[in-house]
């Protein structure tokens, strides 16, 4: 089942990406780094799987719902990370295994289990990935 997202033009979109990465203090560097990831964000700002909130958390609204029974329909994805709260999600996790440590990195994010960050479809697997390469 999908979630009703609202729409908004690609500018203002764009705009929204460039507010989250200013607070983020994410510099011109790795924004062109990066650029493919932004431009993922971009495109789900603008389709309305992304929404960026006055505190500078991003809301996502998953096109496929997870968890036990499908309740969750939206992840929170905090603005900043401390050391010390990925850290016990990395336990057990080989630096050379990208995979997991990018889910470890949503599972800290959201304050979500690993286990529910793993239901997740591909597509918003996408999308959540694409806001996890600013906190490396």
């Amino acid at each position: 089942m999908k979630n009703e997202k609202t729409a908004v033009a690609i500018n203002v979109a764009r705009a929204e990406v460039d507010r989250w990465l200013d607070a983020k203090r994410v510099n011109e560097k790795q924004r062109k780094t990066n650029s493919e990831s932004i431009d993922h964000l971009v495109d789900a700002f603008a389709d309305g799987t992304l929404v960026l909130n006055d505190d500078n958390k991003i809301a996502m609204n998953l096109t496929w719902e997870v968890g036990e029974g499908g309740k969750i329909t939206k992840l929170e994805f905090k603005p900043r990370l401390r050391v010390g709260e990925i850290h016990n999600n990395m336990k057990g996790i080989k630096s050379t295994d990208a995979d997991a440590r990018i889910l470890a990195y949503i599972a800290t994010l959201t304050d979500q289990p690993s286990g529910v960050i793993s239901q997740l479809d591909t597509e918003d697997y996408r999308v959540a990935s694409s806001i996890v390469v600013f906190f490396f």
